[in-house]
């Protein structure tokens, strides 16, 4: 009999068919590859139903329809999961690892021994007595943040690192041997990344941070990691790819309307979004606000902007009204003390801010609200804003009904880190060239430090701020003069929108 070949979404309607029909002299094939699940197919042969992989021009029997039989796939939901595990299988170690893989599954299932995917992953692993990648992973971080560590790492530096590696494409290799981790399996995780994603950014900190951890570990722990006789690989990858400059910019208009929109859903929920059990009771949390706001006028990167303490936010001995706020060397990506003057306007505009979230309890000026820990907010929930305004967060895109604010007020999308480009343009047409340069802390030099240990004196604090404020390379003039400039523009943009709202809603 001839051979049928048909495609389509497979039911369980399509897996009974088959099963009725695979009896007793049954002769002939019949095919239906999945559209759902890409190389899964369902094969009825002669009085045989099978689940039947094909991907990367390998072949593979997944298991059988039949209740009883050995490596007994029970459904359609069963066989797609485990067919999307197998092609996981295939990409870091080919058909062998496929088969393995297929047999130690089948084993742990007939035999009722409660394995998990990951159990299965860890059984298959040679056991190597060196470090796996996740060891070596926390020793490089626990020695670029020793006391005495050469070129010590920032914060900042080793959350990109745990963001980077807590990745799914990771999952497989972290409890791996590292010295069993091949260049292939690199290969596929930034391949899998560059299709994932439209900038080549997560696929190029994945090849850079893998370079890094094998680098240190091979030149610094060598035996113990079992990379000392390892031919150092990694520092050969590369992206092949560039990651195109940000040319966004919302301007002095798109971010004031955005303003306006932060406080209007502070005390509204999000159109389109009536599910309480996910959605808060409001859009944007009152402490994600206060911090939103600060983000965007001082146009600091989000990370630096809101790890910094009440401690370090302090009034200018030199200049009344003004404030003077304050980073460490550990916390700038530059590595040095950064000061940023504070003009008397945007000092009164988030005092009325911080009067909503204050935390007496808190060492942070912007506290988060989560967990029991005192921790800053995370740059993520800044940008969150953005994304849940404009409809993008991961919620909307599961639920079709909630509203994008961007574009019913008419505001491009943009993310807080393009503000740079826009107080640059703003400084520029006001004649202050250098002005957002020495605001974004484009060009500083290292002077003098602003963290030191063992001093909880208030007196002592202000005292060495203003030292480092006033001593030169700081530029405080110069940063005063661009940050009234960039404040009054942003501000004046916002109370005009907010005047107009209001009109417009007593019109109504």
């Amino acid at each position: 009999m001839a051979t049928i070949s048909d495609k389509a979404d497979l039911r369980p309607s399509h897996l009974a068919d088959f099963l009725k029909k695979a009896s007793p002299g049954h002769k002939g094939s019949h095919y239906i590859t999945d559209l759902k699940c890409t190389g899964l197919s369902l094969r009825l042969k002669n009085e045989k139903v099978a689940f039947f992989l094909r991907y990367k021009g390998i072949n593979k029997t997944l298991g059988w329809a039949h209740e009883g039989e050995a490596w007994y796939i029970p459904s359609i939901k069963a066989a797609r999961e485990l067919a999307e595990k197998v092609k996981r299988q295939i990409d870091f170690g080919g058909d062998a690892h496929a088969d393995e893989f297929l047999r130690q599954h089948h084993h742990a299932v007939e035999n009722n021994l409660g394995l998990s995917h990951d159990d299965i992953i860890r059984e298959m692993r040679p056991k190597a007595g060196t470090w796996t990648l996740r060891r070596c992973i926390e020793k490089t971080i626990e020695d670029k943040t020793a006391e005495n560590a050469s070129k010590p790492w920032r914060a900042t530096t080793i959350s990109t690192l745990n963001s980077t590696f807590a990745k799914p494409e990771f999952k497989d290799l972290l409890d791996m041997p590292a010295v069993n981790i091949k260049r292939a399996d690199i290969e596929s995780i930034r391949d899998a990344m560059l299709k994932k994603h439209a900038s080549p950014s997560p696929a190029g900190k994945a090849v850079s941070n893998v370079s890094t951890i094998l680098s240190h570990c091979q030149s610094v722990h060598g035996g113990l990691s079992g990379l000392d006789r390892v031919e150092p690989w990694w520092k050969l990858l590369t992206v092949g790819r560039t990651v195109k400059p940000r040319t966004r910019n919302p301007g002095l208009e798109g971010l004031a309307k955005t303003l306006v929109l932060v406080d209007t859903y502070t005390t509204r929920r999000l159109p389109g979004r009536m599910d309480a059990k996910h959605d808060h009771k409001y859009g944007i949390r009152d402490g994600v606000a206060a911090a939103f706001h600060w983000v965007c006028l001082t146009a600091q990167r989000q990370g630096a902007a809101l790890a910094i303490r009440k401690a370090y936010y302090v009034p200018d001995p030199e200049n009344e009204g003004w404030y003077l706020a304050a980073w460490g060397e550990g916390i700038m990506k530059a590595g040095v003390a950064h000061i940023l003057p504070i003009p008397p306007r945007l000092a009164q505009h988030m005092a009325a801010k911080f009067a909503l979230v204050d935390r007496p309890d808190s060492q942070w000026l912007f506290p988060s609200e989560r967990g029991e820990e005192d921790i800053h907010i995370h740059r993520s929930s800044t940008l969150a804003v953005c994304q849940r305004l404009a409809a993008r967060d991961t919620l909307t895109k599961k639920r079709k009904t909630a509203v994008d604010l961007f574009a019913a007020n008419g505001i491009k999308w943009w993310t807080p880190h393009d503000l740079r480009t826009t107080i640059t343009k703003t400084l520029d047409q006001a004649g202050i060239p250098g002005g957002a340069s020495v605001v974004l802390a484009h060009e500083m030099r290292r002077t003098d430090k602003l963290d030191v240990e063992d001093d909880d004196s208030r007196e002592q604090r202000i005292a060495r701020i203003t030292r480092l404020a006033y001593g030169g390379a700081q530029h405080l003039h110069l940063k005063r003069k661009a940050m009234l400039v960039w404040t009054d523009a942003v501000l004046d943009t916002y109370s005009r929108l907010r005047s107009e709202k209001s009109s417009n809603t007593e019109s109504d």
